[in-house]
């Protein structure tokens, strides 16, 4: 009887350090994931011109931000400040971050 013989192109690897695996494996997954994001929401208080403290930031989906207000009075306030808002995000972050704001009244 004949063994069917296969041809190794890749040579044996070397083991590799965890860390290295696992940091590729995190760098591949956060593909299309902009870190400003997250830097935007947890430093919201810090930039946010006028009424817009008295909202808090969701986060961004499709460069649009999303802001929860407490009642409708804000909301309206805020709407009016819209580009208020993106002028701020865009000296702070930089452009393209957010492109549009949306205003929702919390559900509590």
């Amino acid at each position: 009887m004949m063994r069917a013989k296969y041809l190794n192109m890749n040579p044996r690897r070397e083991p590799q350090e965890i860390s290295d695996v696992l940091g590729k494996v995190i760098e591949d997954a956060a593909v299309g994931v902009d870190v400003r994001q997250s830097d935007m929401v947890a430093r919201w208080a810090t930039f946010a011109p006028g009424d817009w403290p008295l909202g808090t930031p969701i986060g961004v989906r499709d460069g649009t931000l999303l802001v929860e207000v407490d009642n409708g009075s804000i909301a309206s306030r805020l709407r009016y400040q819209t580009a208020q808002i993106l002028t701020a995000i865009s000296e702070e972050f930089g452009d393209g971050l957010v492109r549009s704001v949306r205003v929702k009244i919390s559900r509590k």
